[in-house]
Parts: C-alpha cells; sequence; structure tokens
C-alpha cells in the first residue's frame, strides 16, 4: 500500500466546498420540511434522508466517486461530519418557515 501525499491548502479548499453544500443544503431542507408543515420525527427523518441524498450526490458528482482523491478521511469528512454541524441552521429554517405556513393558514 502506497502512502498518498496530500496538499493540505487543496483538501482544506475541499472541506470548505463541501462544507457551503452542507449549509446550503440544510437551509433548503429546513424551508421544505416548514412548508410540508411536517412535525416531530417526521421532520427529521426529512432531514436525515436529504442530507443523506446530498452527500451522496456530492460524492458522485463532484469526488467523481472518488473521494479519496480530494479527502484524507472520505466516509468520515463526506457523510458523517456536516450531518450534525448543520442541524441547528435546519431547525432553525424548518421552525421559521412551519410558524408562517401555519400563521397563514
Amino acid at each position: 500500500m502506497s502512502d498518498t501525499i496530500y496538499y493540505t491548502p487543496s483538501i482544506e479548499s475541499n472541506k470548505q466546498k463541501l462544507q457551503h453544500v452542507h449549509d446550503i443544503a440544510s437551509l433548503v431542507l429546513g424551508v421544505g420540511s416548514g412548508v410540508l408543515t411536517l412535525e416531530s420525527a417526521y421532520g427529521f427523518i426529512f432531514y436525515v434522508v436529504g442530507i443523506t441524498l446530498t452527500n451522496l450526490l456530492f460524492y458522485l458528482i463532484c469526488c467523481e466517486g472518488q473521494p479519496h482523491k480530494f479527502f484524507k478521511k472520505p466516509v468520515q469528512e463526506v457523510f458523517l461530519d456536516g450531518v450534525l454541524t448543520n442541524v441547528a441552521g435546519y431547525i432553525m429554517m424548518w421552525c421559521l418557515v412551519y410558524a408562517l405556513v401555519k400563521s397563514s393558514s
């Protein structure tokens, strides 16, 4: 097994781009669950499914199915790190849009 040499600025740039994708996805998912007026576990299931699909699309499109070329720990960095860090933004948008939809009906 050969040792792979990573260029740290490129790895950090890739992480920032992935974080931007996670930020936008969590806000869009929050708006979606608010518009759908999802409540309780259904809202969190919507988030988990949505962020998993987003990660899978990032894996297939941006990483071209080879995330080991762009990240040191691809499974952790692509699929696990962004899930919990963006829950707050998701909940914020979910509650805001949910309240707006419920108050207008």
